[in-house]
């Protein structure tokens, strides 16, 4: 009996020393096996994957509306070179609609009496409307609006009082607008009649 006992706690005692062995940290079996760090820093993407990719095209802009410009004027009312110059730019924009609405404001300076300067401004509009009628915009798209001497950009006077020439000169000005072409208006429903003979 004492040896069947003896039997039995030596296997026991065998049982309990066969454990398995930790498993090693990773540096220990990156060094054991030779690993090579600088293979981890690399991407795991292969080159012919990225070639195979295709470029995705860029969509081309479509040119932007143009929303009007300002014609100075150096004197008087007659459109001149540099005026002309400037309609010719606004007209050869890509993106100028053919059936666009034209507002022109005139504007003078505060030299002369405000009657003078009205008319003035309400004559350098109409210069610009017929230069571009000229140029094939329709009369009844372009608005003429005369505004005198009411609404400078710049200061007629200096701060000691004294005329200001530059000032002056950018007042003398017409600000053509672009307006988008009017929507059409929609067409009415047709409501439902019903008939409710009794």
């Amino acid at each position: 009996m004492i040896r069947v006992a003896s039997a039995s706690l030596f296997a026991l005692v065998l049982v309990g020393c066969d454990r398995p062995a930790p498993a090693p940290r990773p540096t220990d079996k990156a060094t054991a096996e030779g690993f090579d760090n600088s293979a981890a820093s690399q991407s795991i993407m292969q080159p012919k994957v990225i070639a195979e990719s295709e470029p995705v095209p860029t969509p081309t802009p479509t040119p932007s509306i143009p929303t009007g410009t300002t014609v100075p004027f150096a004197r008087g009312v007659a459109l001149d070179a540099v005026g002309r110059e400037t309609l010719d730019r606004l007209l050869a924009a890509p993106g100028l609609p053919a059936d666009a609405r034209w507002v022109l404001r005139g504007h003078s300076d505060s030299s002369g009496d405000d009657r003078a300067n009205l008319d003035a401004s309400r004559r350098r509009a109409a210069a610009v409307r017929t230069y571009l009628a000229a140029q094939g915009i329709d009369a009844d798209r372009i608005t003429v609006i005369a505004l005198g001497e009411r609404r400078p950009v710049a200061p007629n006077a200096q701060l000691d009082g004294s005329d200001d020439p530059a000032g002056r000169a950018r007042n003398r000005r017409v600000e053509v607008e672009i307006l988008p072409p009017e929507a059409p208006e929609p067409l009415p429903v047709p409501t439902e009649t019903g008939n409710t003979a009794g």
